[in-house]
């Protein structure tokens, strides 16, 4: 019983382990370059209300195009082996065109905002990354469709080569975001050499109107998710300015980076799960003792670890950040184990449990928050923000058990 095969992939335990670990990695690649790397250099040479709005704006990125190809990914993994059956394809090359226009309306109002005034070349700029953010968040799911997370490794060490090569345009123009331009122009190399999908023709087939239907009710349930994990940055800069979200993004960073190292048990855990017919509980028990035990470890280590790191990263920010640090951290962990408990749900029930739990987790989110800002500042903020992360785990934990426990299973 060393390893079973569903839908003509040996799904061994070497197999699954050796898995993680390369989506770790994978993972670890960009954050690292990112966060203790480029964005600490990108500090010395900004303000730290243009720092501020940097941040914001790669939070907008992660809520709006990042989300959309995402969702456009993680449905194609469930329904793949539909297609395979059909020997058909076609229908999310329309819905990815549906979801850049979007995108790119949305991004280039949004942009306008933040920014105060209308700076063409940034917002054009800041547009063309949105929508090669939007494709590539798609189209990596051709990795995973074969779990090959070897290929995703490389496509994410051409990414990070294309950081470096455009830290090289930013300090010759100031325009940040020559950065993820660069990242994402490298990183569609090994995607054009090894996907098939993205040579797909513009097809409609008969699984259309259910793909669209679980592409729209996921893009807005994950964009209810993602608002809660990036709002604090989106609601603040407006409210305390950019030198208060380049705060409260330091003391948030190294729970993040700890997090994004166990976050890609969720990817290898959904694309797994993907080729699995039947519900399986005993695994959902053990991801939810192992995912509290590895969180648990995250958050000591976060908390032991942030001031030597900060010092080194952010001297200017960190006596500041440090006050947040305990409660930051502990929302980091809390919402890792969530997407976790989460990759269950989206694999074997209705997409509509998704957005009621984003739904009601936003509501919360936002009451908690903004309450509390009010009565204690940005520590107020941030306990509201742990508060309502709390809130969405004890949610999916308890729609996986009594949805189960009523058999609404699909």
């Amino acid at each position: 019983m060393g390893s079973v095969k569903q839908g003509g992939i040996k799904m061994g335990k070497r197999k699954i382990f050796s898995d993680i670990l390369l989506n770790i990695t994978a993972t670890m690649i960009p954050t690292v370059t990112l966060q203790l790397l480029i964005f600490p250099m990108l500090s010395n040479y900004m303000s730290s209300e243009a720092y501020g709005l940097v941040v914001t704006m790669l939070a907008v990125f992660n809520v709006i195009p990042a989300t959309m190809g995402t969702a456009l990914n993680n449905v194609r993994l469930i329904h793949e082996e539909k297609y395979k059956k059909m020997d058909k394809g076609g229908d999310f090359q329309i819905l990815l065109i549906m979801a850049e226009v979007i995108n790119t309306v949305t991004i280039y109002f949004v942009s306008i905002y933040y920014l105060g005034k209308f700076d063409f070349f940034s917002v054009f700029l800041t547009v063309i990354v949105s929508i090669l953010w939007l494709a590539r968040e798609y189209h990596i799911v051709t990795f995973r469709i074969e779990l090959n997370y070897t290929g995703i490794v490389v496509n994410n060490l051409y990414m990070v080569t294309g950081y470096f090569l455009g830290y090289i345009f930013f300090k010759e123009t100031g325009y940040w975001q020559w950065i993820y331009l660069w990242g994402m122009v490298l990183s569609y190399y090994p995607v054009f050499r090894n996907s098939k999908i993205i040579y797909e023709r513009f097809d409609i087939t008969t699984l259309f109107p259910a793909v669209a239907k679980d592409t729209m009710f996921l893009i807005i349930a994950m964009t209810l998710a993602r608002a809660i994990n990036y709002a604090d940055k989106i609601l603040l800069y407006p409210l305390l300015g950019g030198t208060m979200v380049s705060i409260y993004y330091v003391a948030t960073l190294f729970g993040k980076i700890i997090s994004l190292v166990i976050t890609p048990l969720n990817s290898v855990a959904l694309s797994y799960l993907s080729k699995i017919n039947n519900k399986p509980d005993s695994i959902f028990k053990w991801t939810y003792i192992v995912g509290s035990i590895l969180c648990i470890l995250g958050y000591l280590l976060s908390i032991t670890l942030s001031r030597p790191v900060l010092s080194i990263l952010y001297p200017t920010y960190v006596d500041e950040a440090m006050k947040y640090i305990y409660i930051t951290s502990g929302t980091s962990v809390i919402s890792v184990l969530t997407s976790l408990i989460n990759s269950f749900v989206l694999c074997f029930f209705d997409s509509k449990w998704q957005i009621c739990i984003n739904a009601v987790t936003t509501i919360i989110y936002v009451v908690l928050t903004l309450s509390l800002l009010k009565l204690g500042g940005l520590a107020g903020f941030s306990i509201g923000a742990l508060l309502a992360n709390i809130s969405k785990l004890i949610i999916t934990t308890l729609v996986y058990i009594r949805v189960s426990t009523r058999a609404y299973v699909v």
